[in-house]
C-alpha cells in the first residue's frame, strides 16, 4: 500500500468511478440499436480483452464476461485473479500482449482496491523483465511470464508447490543412465505451474460447515512455512527462502480470496469453500460476482474494508515471521527448544482487531 494512501479520498474516487459507469451504461443503452438475431448463430465471445463490466448491478456485472476456460496456446500465470481476468475476458483471453497497467485499473474495477496499489508492482515486473516495453511506449505482458524469478509468485504459495521442492537428495543423485540428463531443467521447474491438489485440500479441510475464514487461511500460512522448513515434512524444501518481500506477498495472497470474492456487505472474514475451490481449480469468479461497491452501493464501507484488509495483512506478516523463526529454531535445536510460540489464529484475530 502506498505510504501516502488516503482511504477517505479513494472512497470518494471510487464512488465517482461507479457513478460515471452508470451514466455511461445509460447512454450506451439509449443509443444502442437492437438487432434481431433469431435464426442466426450467436456470435462467439471476443477473445480481445474488454475492461468494461457488463453492467452496473450485481445481476449484470459479468454480462459479456462469461467464464470460458483457456484453450491450447493460451497463457496463464501464478496469480489466480489475473487468470480470472483472462478467463472472463477483462483482459485478452489468450493472456498474451496484455497492457500491463490495465491490470492495475482492473484491481479497482473488479475488487474495490486502490488504483494506486498496483502500479509499483507493474513497475517491478518491468524491471524484472517480465513486461516488455514497446517502441511506442506500450507495456505488454504475457501473464505466464509472472512465473519467472524473481517474480510475483514466491515461496510459500497458498496452493502452488515451492519452486525448490524437486531439488532434493534423491533427485540430485539420479545417475545419468536413469534419466538425469543435461539440460533437463523442465523436471525442476514445470511441476510448480500446476496447483498442488494436496495443498489445496489441506486448506479446504480447514473449513467448517462449508465455510472458510481468514483465520483458516492464516493457520494454513503458518503450517505451510513450518512444513517447508522441517526436514521430516513431505513439503520440505532445502532451498526454501522467505524474504521480507515474500512475507508481504504472502500476507496479501492469504487474505485476498476471502476479502475480494465475498458477497456480504460488512463481513469480510468468511467465504463459501466452493468459491475458493473454483478460484484455484478453474480460475473463475463465482456466479453473480460483483465487487461490493457495485453490489451494495453506499451501504458498502470502503474505509472499513480497507482498514480490515490492512490489519489482516499486518497480522499475516507477523504470523509468517514468527513461523519462520520457529521453524528455523526447530531445525537448529530440535522440538521443544524453539522458543516463543507464534500467534495462533485467535492471536491473529486480536492483532487484526
Amino acid at each position: 500500500m502506498p505510504k501516502d494512501f488516503d482511504a477517505a479520498e479513494f472512497a470518494i474516487k471510487l464512488k465517482k468511478f461507479r457513478a460515471d459507469a452508470k451514466i455511461k451504461e445509460t447512454k450506451t443503452k439509449a443509443n444502442k440499436q437492437v438487432r434481431l438475431t433469431q435464426g442466426k448463430a450467436s456470435k462467439a465471445p471476443s477473445r480481445i480483452g474488454n475492461m468494461e463490466p457488463g453492467g452496473t448491478t450485481a445481476e449484470t456485472f459479468l454480462d459479456g464476461h462469461e467464464f470460458i476456460p483457456p484453450i491450447a496456446g493460451d497463457s496463464r500465470g501464478p496469480c489466480p485473479f489475473i487468470n480470472c481476468m483472462a478467463n472472463h475476458g477483462f483482459i485478452n483471453r489468450s493472456g498474451q500482449e496484455v497492457p500491463a497497467f490495465d491490470i492495475a485499473v482492473l484491481a479497482m474495477t473488479l475488487f474495490d482496491l486502490p488504483d494506486t496499489m498496483f502500479p509499483p508492482v507493474v513497475n517491478m515486473a518491468i524491471f524484472d523483465g517480465q513486461v516488455e516495453v514497446q517502441e511506442d511506449g506500450q507495456t505488454l505482458l504475457d501473464i505466464e511470464r509472472l512465473w519467472n524469478r524473481p517474480g510475483e509468485e514466491r515461496d510459500v504459495s497458498l496452493v502452488f508447490p515451492n519452486p525448490g521442492l524437486n531439488f532434493n537428495e534423491e533427485n540430485l543423485h539420479i545417475p545419468v543412465s536413469d534419466g538425469f540428463e543435461p539440460n533437463n531443467e523442465e523436471f525442476f521447474t514445470d511441476f510448480r505451474y500446476e496447483v498442488d491438489a494436496p495443498l489445496l485440500k489441506q486448506l479446504t479441510d480447514r473449513s467448517t460447515a462449508g465455510v472458510l475464514t481468514i483465520e483458516d487461511h492464516q493457520e494454513h500460512l503458518r503450517t505451510r512455512i513450518l512444513n517447508s522448513l522441517l526436514p521430516d515434512s513431505p513439503e520440505h524444501d532445502m532451498f526454501f527462502v522467505l524474504s521480507d518481500e515474500s512475507m508481504h506477498v504472502a500476507a496479501n495472497q492469504y487474505l485476498f480470496p476471502v476479502m475480494l470474492l465475498g458477497d456480504m456487505v460488512d463481513d469480510f472474514t468468511s467465504i463459501d469453500t466452493k468459491v475458493v475451490e473454483d478460484l484455484w481449480t478453474q480460475f473463475r469468479f463465482p456466479d453473480g460476482f460483483a465487487p461490493r461497491s457495485v453490489r451494495f452501493g453506499d451501504d458498502f464501507d470502503f474505509e472499513g474494508f480497507n482498514a480490515a484488509r490492512q490489519a489482516w495483512q499486518d497480522a499475516n506478516v507477523e504470523i509468517a515471521l514468527n513461523a519462520f523463526e520457529q521453524g528455523k529454531a526447530i531445525v537448529k535445536h530440535g522440538e521443544g527448544e524453539e522458543g516463543e510460540e507464534p500467534p495462533t489464529p485467535s492471536d491473529a484475530k486480536l492483532v487484526a482487531a
